[in-house]
């Protein structure tokens, strides 16, 4: 399945990998609750609806991709710019190894990309943004 959300921010893919890191993840996705410590899998996340999982990031034509390499559905998200189908915007896409799914985890997905997009047209330009302290976090959902 795909997913896709645009932000209004004009930009370069250079600038993308300077600011998109996964520290900065929060800053840029309330659905983003922290990142913690690496692995040997990747940094630790923790998502809001989902939990704790892992994730990596790298640097691709256009931008950054980042992927949860131990997520049961192979997520995915990129962020680019200077590409088709807007290349004067971030565009933002989203993937994950499934055709369907049930309703709540498509919901949830698309949430992430939305708040992402609200994160990068409110924080992309704003140098002083630093992540907020979540003292709430959720544990981790998929059990041991």
């Amino acid at each position: 399945m795909e997913f896709f959300e645009f932000a209004n921010v004009v930009t370069t893919h250079e600038e993308i990998r300077n600011k998109v890191s996964v520290d900065d993840l929060p800053v840029f996705c309330e659905d983003v609750e922290a990142v913690a410590e690496a692995e040997e899998l990747g940094r630790v996340i923790y998502f809001r609806h989902w939990g704790r999982f892992h994730i990596r990031r790298e640097n691709i034509m256009g931008g950054v991709r980042f992927f949860v390499p131990d997520c049961p559905n192979a997520l995915v998200w990129t962020v680019t710019t200077g590409y088709p189908p807007y290349p004067e915007k971030i565009v933002l896409h989203a993937t994950i190894n499934r055709t369907e799914h049930d309703r709540e985890f498509i919901e949830a997905t698309k949430e992430l990309l939305f708040t992402l997009k609200s994160g990068m047209e409110k924080n992309f330009n704003n140098e002083s943004a630093k992540p907020v302290s979540r003292p709430d976090l959720i544990t981790d959902l998929r059990g041991k």
